[in-house]
């Protein structure tokens, strides 16, 4: 497991200094999404990373590029870097030049440094190599090269980083302001000069021969309806290069790792490469969270890595979830029907999806249904977020509606405990707010490590659930406490990644005891119960404290966008801790409750013309807390621009946050069925899988003839279409990080066992054999 040390001249190279140096191009676009305000202006060093697709390495052998990579000379020369970087700016205005310095800079001095390290320490890939001058040459001495100016594109739609629902108020920026209110109207100028949203990586066209051209229009769908795209797409080589770390059965056994020789930065010498050859072998999942957790942060810091690893790994789950599916027992039935697929009949199904009409051929239906089997057993797909919505009815069918509907949105950037995971030295039993890293710092750590975004994310969510909910779990039983919301009975949560790229939690609560359907449309009705009720909102949901009154004294109070870096109040060393906690309340409210109306984030253009805010503000006020017999109710909220919060949340967490008491009365349907499919909503829009399926059919009946039965081809057909689909996702680096380390994208109370359909009418007919003989009669 020895990597070695990292050598200076390796350390603080950019991710182009770093492709001159690679042998191998990982297929991952690596895009920033748009920056935070620090001090009132955007620095490109505090986006985070994200990515779009899974990944596949090729060797560049064509006739066009194969040429810079002949004979023993490095570094590569810089043409090579328009073909394996692509840049994608969307925002308004003219594009800041120092950000391009920044990210894509290279340097000659530092590159030749590297190099001639690498041919001295890493003898294994680099030792036969020579170091070119006329190639050092032809690199800038600090600048971006003009390879990769040429091939930047820029769009002015800036619509693209909003993706939430209209459900909860999640802000897109740490300092909000309430200068945009009803009384001052919304303009152009409220969208910043510049966003910018992609940084994309190598275009290929993996095992699915969809054209570069193909993908990015896909990448792009959510972005711009026009603009000059002007694409630059690679050509590869006919193979892909093996990922799969050891050699296959049969293989010889002295090909070189993958990871060795994409990566030498992170190995430096050669050696210890994820399943390299090795006396006791160490399974990829446990060696790729072992590299997360090493102690010098070289992999969890690196732009690609993460991204590498988690497109290895869902390539693997869905060859694996193939092969389950064409063991079932009704799959070579479904093979002869899968086998009369053609183009034809793709291309009619594509234009009923388009139409939003339901496809109509069965044999398209049943390749469907087998897809997204296949789909949903892949980690981080979007087809594997469908299953959620039958264990939310579940649940509900169980115990009865949910209680509680409720979003929390943890500060990652000013959190002290985000800034420990991120290395920083904080003493939080002496704290002072007045030391430690400032914002701008505070920043730069969160965006540079995603994997101390994530830890501190899932540390912090099971804090809240075990301690403020006061639920613990086990295999085998849910033991529930008293918390502030009362005794919890069972929890759904949902992990998303929000546009900035930072995670964000989604939760359901049933509450024990809670009355039924039934019995709450009868308990409305009396004023005592009204009371109560009136009672648990006044404790647990606000939207109101003294002097957030009216815009103009919202605004006279100091908005602290630094909030959550500080310690909530202490109650056993503050005598005066009721009202510190009252005032504390209010500076986290104003900083992190205030919505703020924008074009391009909130506001939509209904169906009349007018600009309507997608999350529905401004919101109902009143001058108290009240519930009507219907079950329909409000808090106390003298200013329409307030969002409701949990005053535990804001105290303990100080964070945004959003909480609805879901009353089981006449509308409690509607909005369970709405919070369910929001709670488990894809990560971004969707696409036209009959599409997708017609443009990889030829190329797979074309390349599958090796195949000996049609099983195997159905089975790689099916992998196949599984993987261009999963190019669809949208996931940012602590998303791809959380399911790496096993921490997943859900919190759920209990166990959920899947009951197959055709299993139970296989199972009933066997019990009862007369259902056949009657449904023939």
């Amino acid at each position: 497991m020895w990597i070695g040390p990292i050598p200076w001249q390796l350390q603080g190279l950019t991710f182009p200094e770093q492709l001159l140096l690679a042998q191998l191009y990982p297929r991952v676009y690596v895009f920033k999404l748009f920056p935070k305000k620090v001090y009132g202006r955007r620095d490109a060093s505090t986006l985070q990373r994200g990515m779009r697709g899974n990944v596949t390495t090729f060797e560049l052998d064509n006739p066009g590029i194969a040429s810079m990579l002949k004979g023993n000379l490095m570094p590569r020369p810089p043409a090579i870097l328009a073909s394996i970087i692509t840049v994608t700016f969307v925002g308004l205005g003219e594009l800041p030049k120092s950000w391009l310095h920044n990210t894509f800079r290279v340097r000659r001095h530092v590159v030749a440094n590297a190099l001639k390290c690498l041919i001295d320490c890493n003898k294994k890939y680099y030792g036969h190599l020579e170091l070119s001058p006329e190639r050092l040459e032809a690199l800038p001495e600090d600048g971006v090269p003009d390879e990769i100016m040429n091939v930047i594109r820029q769009t002015d739609d800036a619509s693209a980083p909003d993706e939430e629902g209209a459900a909860s108020y999640v802000p897109t920026e740490e300092d909000v302001t309430v200068e945009q209110t009803e009384s001052t109207p919304v303009t152009e100028k409220a969208a910043p000069d510049v966003i910018p949203l992609q940084i994309s990586g190598t275009i290929d066209t993996d095992h699915t021969k969809l054209t570069g051209n193909d993908l990015m229009k896909w990448g792009l769908l959510n972005l711009w309806q026009t603009s000059d795209e002007g694409a630059y797409a690679i050509r590869h080589g006919a193979q892909p290069v093996n990922d799969f770390g050891r050699p296959r059965r049969g293989e010889d056994d002295g090909r070189h790792n993958f990871f060795e020789r994409a990566y030498p930065m992170l190995f430096p010498f050669g050696r210890g490469g994820i399943e390299a050859d090795r006396p006791n072998p160490v399974d990829f999942t446990d060696h790729i969270r072992w590299a997360l957790r090493y102690h010098d942060g070289r992999f969890r810091r690196h732009e690609t890595f993460p991204f590498t690893a988690f497109g290895i790994q869902q390539r693997r789950q869905g060859l694996g979830a193939a092969r389950l599916q064409t063991r079932r027992r009704n799959f070579d039935r479904d093979v002869e029907i899968l086998s009369t697929i053609t183009a034809e009949k793709l291309q009619h199904a594509q234009k009923q999806e388009e139409r939003g009409e339901r496809v109509t051929d069965p044999a398209v239906q049943l390749l469907k249904s087998h897809i997204h089997a296949t789909a949903g057993k892949v980690v981080g797909s979007n087809a594997s977020k469908h299953r959620l919505k039958s264990q939310i009815w579940s649940t509900s069918i169980a115990l009865g509606p949910p209680s509680l509907w409720i979003t929390i949105n943890p500060c990652d950037l000013h959190d002290p405990i985000a800034q420990i995971f991120a290395g920083e030295k904080i003493d939080l039993d002496d704290f002072l707010a007045t030391q430690g890293p400032d914002a701008h710092q505070r920043a730069q750590n969160i965006a540079q490590d995603p994997y101390a975004a994530a830890k501190f994310f899932h540390f912090l969510i099971h804090a809240i659930l075990t301690t403020l909910f006061g639920v613990t779990t086990t295999k085998h039983r849910v033991h529930s406490e008293k918390g502030i919301f009362g005794y919890v009975s069972a929890y759904f949560g949902v992990v998303e990644s929000q546009g900035r790229g930072s995670l964000h939690f989604h939760l359901l609560v049933w509450l024990l005891h809670a009355p039924t359907l039934a019995e709450m449309q009868d308990l409305l009705r009396t004023e005592e119960f009204r009371e109560k009720v009136r009672n648990y909102i006044r404790a647990n949901v606000r939207a109101y404290t003294p002097g957030m009154d009216s815009h103009e004294s919202v605004k006279a109070i100091p908005n602290e966008v630094e909030i959550a870096y500080s310690r909530p109040p202490n109650p056993f060393d503050d005598v005066e801790y009721e009202q510190h906690c009252q005032n504390f309340e209010k500076r986290v409210a104003r900083a992190k409750q205030v919505h703020t109306c924008e074009l391009r984030r909130c506001l939509r253009v209904d169906g009349n013309g007018k600009l309507v805010c997608k999350r529905r503000a401004p919101f109902e006020t009143s001058d108290k807390d009240y519930v009507l017999e219907n079950g329909h109710w409000c808090q106390e909220r003298r200013w329409a621009y307030m969002n409701g919060w949990c005053p535990e949340f804001c105290i303990c967490v100080r964070c945004n946050n959003d909480i609805k008491v879901l009353l089981n009365g006449k509308e409690t349907v509607n909005i369970s069925y709405y919070v369910t499919g929001y709670s488990a909503k894809n990560q971004q829009k969707n696409h036209n899988i009959s599409a997708v399926v017609a443009q990889n059919l030829a190329y797979h009946v074309e390349h599958s003839s090796y195949l000996e039965t049609l099983k195997d081809q159905q089975r790689l057909l099916l992998f196949r279409i599984v993987n261009a689909i999963n190019r669809e996702q949208e996931l940012a680096a602590p998303m791809v990080i959380s399911f790496l380390m096993g921490w997943g994208d859900l919190y759920v109370s209990h166990r959920y066992a899947s009951v197959y359909w055709s299993s139970f009418t296989s199972n009933l007919i066997k019990q009862f054999p007369d259902l056949i003989q009657a449904k023939q009669e």
